[in-house]
């Protein structure tokens, strides 16, 4: 029977979205799965409620020269499965075929559980979902075969959000928006990043306003704090100014336009360094790009680095650029502020509600390197802007202390798992009732 005690909750996370910290990661095997704010915040998530003593089994794929099975701490283990899939990147989310290759593996796991009487120890099944229609998909039928209740999260909504950047995404956006009306609705809780989601799926009749949350992401508030001697909008000591892009090498992360403005203000002679941290299937594109534009010199490409490295880096610039085409909050911004960093987003998404609508940040239309330069250019010019929207961003990210945020999800696991339970108690005998 699941139980909604903490004590003894056992959540089962199912994502494709997911890597060990502390590894060593080669290009190549960023090519395999991309990392980005969604892998971090499921793996930030995790570790959180670990540390609150909840009890986790998280399956996610797993790539080259990794074990089966790991074991984080005494609550939480990894099983890793393998599917197969041929080494050939996509432009955005790794490589072909890896999410329906893990999806099917993940059946055949839940098919043994079963077999085996296992799935009874879960409390809950929580299933992280992208814009794709496969993790919609596997979520329900891993429901249906385990027979526990089911929590998605929905990082970036195909209905809400999402805007197809590539000719897979406009195959894709049909079957993705099918399965995630289906999903929603079979659902026992549907977890989203912002109120503009949740307001979407109850108007669309998808699902009871009860039955979905808000519970947005999270940041490790300590590890991104700037020093308490220095302004929250001034950067730690550097020759020029740096302004940062941190993400993704994918096409929906607008790195390409990031570049096209940094082209247009070293053109016009602007005293900065660009620099940009992150890997991805389109790392070779942009370095084409820079090349075109005669600006490699001006641009640095640090590649993946460690959360670490990522503070310092994050705490060094002068200006946090997030040039996303669709995003529904994203992690690097909630870094940024947190960092007291002033940062440029585009309208899109629930990027502008994060930021206040302009309290914490400077607001600009997506796929407009123009107006994201004359941003960047505002900040850098103006000192008492930089340090105006710096406080006003580590007061909003505050509020997103990764801690409370975790509670608040545990709060939707206790009561999922409780109305399974308690609907358990009353008809054994029924549906996902019956184990």
């Amino acid at each position: 029977m699941p139980s909604s005690d903490p004590a003894v909750m056992h959540v089962l996370r199912l994502t494709p979205y997911y890597y060990l910290a502390g590894r060593e990661l080669t290009h190549r095997e960023l090519q395999y799965e991309p990392i980005g704010g969604m892998q971090v915040q499921i793996m930030q998530t995790t570790e959180q409620l670990s540390e609150l003593g909840i009890r986790q089994t998280v399956v996610f794929p797993q790539r080259p020269g990794m074990p089966r099975t790991v074991q984080l701490d005494a609550r939480t283990s990894f099983e890793l499965l393998s599917p197969p899939v041929a080494p050939i990147p996509t432009r955005s989310k790794g490589y072909v075929g890896l999410l329906v290759s893990w999806g099917l593996a993940l059946v055949a796991w839940c098919v043994r559980q079963r077999l085996r009487g296992q799935h009874r120890q879960y409390s809950v099944i929580h299933m992280h979902c992208s814009e794709l229609p496969w993790t919609f998909l596997f979520a329900v039928l891993a429901r249906w075969l385990l027979r526990r209740p089911l929590a998605l999260t929905v990082h970036c909504s195909a209905l809400v959000t999402f805007h197809p950047e590539t000719l897979a995404g406009r195959l894709l956006i049909g079957p993705a928006r099918f399965f995630e009306r289906v999903a929603i609705r079979r659902a026992e809780a549907v977890v989203v990043l912002t109120q503009r989601v949740r307001d979407a799926y109850v108007g669309l009749g998808l699902t009871d306003a009860e039955r979905v949350h808000v519970v947005p992401d999270g940041v490790r508030l300590a590890d991104f704090r700037p020093d308490r001697a220095a302004p929250a909008g001034t950067a730690e000591a550097e020759s020029e100014p740096i302004v940062l892009y941190c993400g993704r090498f994918a096409p929906e992360k607008g790195w390409a336009d990031y570049v096209d403005a940094a082209g247009l203000l070293v053109a016009e002679g602007t005293d900065a360094r660009f620099v940009m941290c992150g890997d991805g299937n389109e790392l070779a594109r942009c370095r084409v790009q820079l090349r075109r534009l005669g600006i490699e010199d001006r641009v640095e490409l640090l590649g993946h680095l460690d959360r670490p490295d990522i503070a310092r880096t994050m705490r060094r610039a002068a200006v946090v650029v997030i040039p996303s085409r669709h995003e529904e909050m994203g992690g690097t911004v909630l870094e940024a502020l947190t960092a007291g960093r002033p940062v440029v987003v585009t309208d899109v998404g629930g990027l502008p509600t994060v930021v206040g609508h302009g309290a914490a940040g400077l607001i600009v239309p997506p796929c407009d390197p123009p107006a994201l330069a004359a941003a960047i250019r505002q900040c850098l010019a103006s000192p008492e802007l930089a340090e105006r929207l710096g406080q006003a961003g580590m007061q909003r990210a505050a509020g997103y202390d990764l801690e409370s945020v975790t509670r608040r999800l545990l709060d939707v696991y206790a009561a999922v798992a409780g109305a399974a339970a308690q609907a358990q108690q009353a008809t054994p005998a029924a549906g996902v009732r019956a184990g």
